[in-house]
């Protein structure tokens, strides 16, 4: 294999990563597109790009001697992270100023995805205190906050655990609901509370916002089947969600007697 072949190589696997990276982080397909594509141009290559819900195909092409090289890659399911997202976006905009070599790409890509998410118990604070916020805005009790809150840390906990676990992403959320919505109904059978904005607000956590958006986004510009694929993956998680909630109501009696 001679030193062009190698080279093509290299920065196709850079790209992809780059790519896929961008996509399971949270951007849109358009962003992914541009950001790739863009560093590609910069190292004189042209990139073409097709995304799925799990995968991608990137086809690489030499400017200067015409060679291109196809390569296939998974695209793994895993935590939103836009502080990834906006470095590979500064990047890319660096690449093309100060004239970096795929090899110099590579290493501050690698820095980037060392980018870690905020502390669990920083996730844990917020992301309660956002699900508890939600139940005095639907005119809940102080009572109904602090359940909520309680109920949200305790489910985003079984979320991140079987996450780390790699369990399926439906089971994952389906039974993340079912603990937060437990949560709730036990505390309710101990206080005597009703804590109506407890149920509805509990599983705040698991709603997909990103999927929903980017798949409005997606078909907006002209990615009808990115989008429809991230649409359906993200109904198809409001269901689960939607499961482990009536789960729990029905063992615990809330609303069948």
């Amino acid at each position: 294999m001679d030193e062009s072949s190698i080279e093509i190589k290299f920065v196709s696997e850079v790209l992809s990563e780059i790519a896929i990276t961008l996509i399971m982080n949270g951007a849109n397909t358009s962003r992914a597109l541009r950001n790739t594509q863009r560093i590609a141009e910069a190292l004189g290559y042209e990139a073409d790009f097709f995304f799925s819900l799990s995968g991608a195909v990137l086809s690489v092409r030499d400017k200067k001697t015409n060679e291109t090289h196809t390569i296939v890659r998974a695209i793994p399911h895993v935590g939103v992270n836009f502080g990834i997202v906006s470095e590979i976006s500064i990047l890319s905009w660096r690449v093309v100023h100060e004239n970096m070599d795929v090899k110099c790409v590579n290493e501050h890509f690698k820095e980037i995805k060392r980018i870690k998410q905020y502390p669990k118990p920083i996730l844990w604070l917020f992301v309660g205190l956002a699900g508890a916020g939600l139940s005095k805005i639907l005119e809940g009790s102080w009572v109904e906050f602090f359940v909520t809150f309680f109920a949200t840390v305790l489910g985003l906990m079984v979320r991140q655990i079987l996450t780390e676990k790699k369990f399926n992403i439906f089971i994952v959320f389906a039974v993340a609901s079912f603990t937060a919505v437990s949560v709730v109904n036990l505390l309710r059978l101990v206080t005597g509370f009703d804590l109506k904005s407890a149920f509805a607000a509990s599983v705040l956590f698991l709603i997909p916002g990103v999927p929903l958006i980017n798949s409005f986004i997606d078909i907006l510009e002209g990615y009808v089947t990115q989008g429809i694929a991230r649409g359906v993956h993200g109904s198809m998680l409001i269901f689960v969600i939607a499961m482990g909630l009536f789960l729990s109501l029905f063992l615990f009696g809330y609303g069948f007697n």
